[in-house]
Formats: C-alpha cells, structure tokens, sequence
C-alpha cells in the first residue's frame, strides 16, 4: 500500500468514526434512529454528497462568490444599508 492509499483509507476511517452504541435493553430501531440523527447532526451526507462529482476550482470560486453576494444582500435586507 502506497503512500497515498494510505492517507485515503485513515481519512475515510476518521470521516466516519460517528459510531452509536446499542445500549442494554435498546431496540435496534431505536439505536438506528439515534445514528441516523447523528449522522444527519454531523453533516456527514451533505458532505458526501457535495463530493460525489468533482468539481473545479472556478466553479467553488463562483459559488462562494454568489453565496457571498447573497448573504451580503440578505444582511442589508435584514438590518438596513450601512
């Protein structure tokens, strides 16, 4: 395993260590709940999901760009022109 493999595998390890313990007497339906609440609270699927298809630098720079055009605009709405 090169080097490179190996950072792959301990970051995957690390991006999903939200483990949930089944406690004594607990429905396993119940300990699933918990996960997937946890797992919702993480960001763990918009993470994954923003990562699924790679995208380009210039296309992250025009999104947080617009994001922060939209943001600004919301904060003038919000609480007036400055």
């Amino acid at each position: 395993m090169n080097m490179a493999e190996k950072r792959r595998s301990h970051d995957i390890k690390d991006y999903f260590r939200n483990g949930t313990d089944v406690r004594d007497n607990e429905h396993v339906e119940v300990a699933l709940k918990r996960f997937k609440r946890e797992v919702i609270n993480a960001g763990i699927l918009t993470e994954l999901k923003k990562r699924e298809f790679f995208e380009k630098p210039s296309v992250l720079k025009k999104r947080a760009k617009e994001t922060a055009i939209r943001k600004r605009e919301r904060k003038k709405f919000l609480y007036g022109e400055s």
